[in-house]
Formats: structure tokens, C-alpha cells, sequence
């Protein structure tokens, strides 16, 4: 790994016997929390840490970086790209109660600005795009992935056709080669994307398959591929992005192309309940 590309982590592990005392005591803060150091000033960071600023400078540079904030660059390069290393805060003193109150109304903040934030006409073409689509595939990697199973799993009860990728065991070639026009894929793409969904999509764009790509607000790369793009706000006050809005999104999109495909989805949501009974699968 070159000095450049080396982590904050990496870079500590690498030169921790050779720091002083106090030195290793500012790496022990880092540790905790790397994500600070986005956040901080040089002093705000070496009071944290009980250290000196001339410290702080030295250690720095001790570790190959030109400066404190080139180092600060990287945190926040990191933070922008999701890992939740560089997310979580460092430990506070904040009782439950208030920490609780932060999530909730960032939670709530999330949920009204991707609402807002939705343009209805390219909902309303993608909806009609899915109801009327020979099959539907829904695709995601990684965390993305339990999302695209929110809508796999309303969409199989209304649609006689969806699929989920990338399976477990199988390449994406097998399922992807019979795609055409008279499908839709359904792409999501959260922070920390894998190369394996720009590449999917981009095989999927030369073949002409409409797609639709729910992201969050820095979709990437991916979205040039996309007809329609949904982005959501998935900041979090904690650790973890959040997720509300996208699954009411998500909720919202299944449920409009239920009510578009009108009474084709409804015999066979029919079909699909007489079997669970039949069956004997659901208590």
C-alpha cells in the first residue's frame, strides 16, 4: 500500500513502536473514533487526547502525512464515502434520552426531504414501466441488497415475474443475457457501492433495458446508466445510514404499481393467497 493510499489505521499500526507516549496516547483517541478527526482542529483534537498541539503536528507527520490537514482531507474523504469507522462519533457523556430525540427527528428530516425531493412524473413513468414489464428484476449488493429484497418481496405478490440478484453461487450472466426492452431492472445503490453494479448496468444500458436506480444523494457513477433515478436521504445522527426513507420510498413505488397494474395484480394476488392456504404455509 503506498503512503498516499494508506489509511489513517494502517499507517498508525505501521508506526506505532516507533511513537512516543504521548504520541501513542493520540493514536488511542483515533482508534476509538477515526471520524473526529474530519471534525477537529488540530488543538480541538490534542485537548481531547490530553496532548500538546506541537504533538499532535509531530505525529502527523510522523505517520507520512504533509500535514494535519492533509490527514483531515483523507477523514473526510472517508467519511464521505460511508465507512462506518470514519461515522461513528466519539464517545460522549449524552444521556439516552437525547440521543434517542437526535435520531428520531433526523430520521424524520430524512423522510421529508426524499419525499420532496421525488419528481412525480419520472415516478409515475417508471411505475407504469414496471407494470407493464414481461419481468422485473431487482438488483443489489451488500446492504443494498436487503433493500432491493423490500421490493422483491412486494412485488412478487403482484407481479408474476421479478427476480432478485445476484444470487447466491451464480454469476450475473445466466440471468442477465435473456434481458431486453420488455424488462425493467430495478437497481439499488447505496454508499460504498461494488464495482459489480456499475459493470451490471452497464451491460444492461448496451442491451437497451430500461432501468430504474434508487440511490442515495451522491448516486455515483451508476446513474448515467439509469432512465429514472430516485435519490434518498440516508444521513444518520449515529453510526449507521439510515434507512427509513428509502424503505417508505420503496413502500410507496411497490404500492403505485400495484394500483397501476389494477386488477392483473389483484387476481393474482389472489392466486398467491388461495396458494398460502392451500399450502399451509402462514399461520
Amino acid at each position: 500500500m503506498s503512503a498516499k493510499a494508506a489509511t489513517l489505521e494502517s499507517r498508525i499500526r505501521q508506526h506505532w513502536d516507533r511513537l512516543s507516549s504521548h504520541e501513542q496516547r493520540l493514536a488511542d483517541v483515533l482508534l476509538a473514533a477515526p471520524g473526529q478527526l474530519a471534525m477537529n482542529t488540530a488543538t480541538e483534537l490534542a485537548r481531547s487526547a490530553g496532548v500538546s498541539k506541537a504533538t499532535t503536528t509531530r505525529f502527523f507527520r510522523h505517520l507520512g502525512y504533509e500535514s494535519y490537514e492533509a490527514a483531515r482531507r483523507q477523514a473526510r474523504d472517508m467519511q464521505s464515502s460511508g465507512s462506518p469507522l470514519y461515522l461513528q462519533a466519539a464517545p460522549t457523556a449524552s444521556p439516552l434520552a437525547s440521543i434517542m430525540q437526535q435520531h428520531l427527528e433526523k430520521e424524520i428530516a430524512n423522510l421529508v426531504n426524499s419525499y420532496r425531493s421525488l419528481d412525480s412524473e419520472q415516478l409515475q413513468q417508471a411505475v407504469n414501466a414496471i407494470a407493464q414489464a414481461r419481468r422485473v428484476i431487482v438488483m443489489g449488493w451488500r446492504h443494498s441488497q436487503t433493500i432491493a429484497q423490500l421490493i422483491y418481496r412486494d412485488l412478487v405478490h403482484i407481479h408474476p415475474d421479478v427476480r432478485l440478484l445476484p444470487r447466491p453461487g451464480d454469476s450475473l450472466a445466466e440471468h442477465l443475457a435473456a434481458s431486453s426492452r420488455q424488462d425493467v431492472v430495478i437497481c439499488v445503490g447505496l454508499r460504498r457501492r461494488m464495482p459489480a453494479l456499475e459493470a451490471a448496468m452497464s451491460a444492461l444500458a448496451e442491451r437497451e433495458v430500461p432501468m430504474l436506480y434508487i440511490a442515495d444523494v451522491l448516486s455515483g457513477k451508476p446513474a448515467r446508466h439509469a432512465r429514472w433515478v430516485v435519490r434518498c436521504h440516508t444521513d444518520s445522527s449515529l453510526l449507521f445510514d439510515s434507512t427509513a426513507a428509502l424503505s417508505g420510498v420503496c413502500n410507496l413505488l411497490c404500492s403505485l404499481v400495484a394500483r397501476q397494474m389494477g386488477k392483473t395484480s389483484s387476481d393474482y394476488l389472489a392466486q398467491v393467497e388461495a396458494l398460502h392456504q392451500t399450502l399451509n404455509e402462514l399461520e
